[in-house]
């Protein structure tokens, strides 16, 4: 890939969005049935890369420098504990209910 940052950018944002996709097609062929639209859960998680982003400190603070991305992109654990399927099943899991 380029150095372009924009470019760089762009292909963080639909990776999260193609993983934060395949967990609402998983979660939902287990019975869960979002409450709005897909689009709130994608705001959601890509709010918490933005943030992450913000958060790293370091200049600049562009998409590919925030922490949450290995969670989120490789299933590796993040500093907290967390594990990237609980981060984004808990985020779709906010906007959804179980039907079966």
């Amino acid at each position: 890939m380029s150095d372009d940052p924009d470019r760089i950018e762009r292909q963080v944002i639909r990776d999260v969005l193609d993983t934060v996709d395949a967990r609402l097609r998983e979660l939902e062929r287990r019975g869960w049935q979002l409450t709005v639209p897909r689009s709130h859960v994608y705001a959601a998680v890509l709010h918490m890369v933005i943030v992450s982003a913000r958060a790293s400190h370091r200049v600049p603070a562009t998409l590919d420098r925030a922490d949450i991305l290995d969670a989120i992109l490789d299933g590796i654990e993040s500093a907290d504990g967390s594990a990237a399927d609980r981060l984004v099943d808990h985020t779709i899991k906010r906007y959804a209910v179980h039907v079966n």
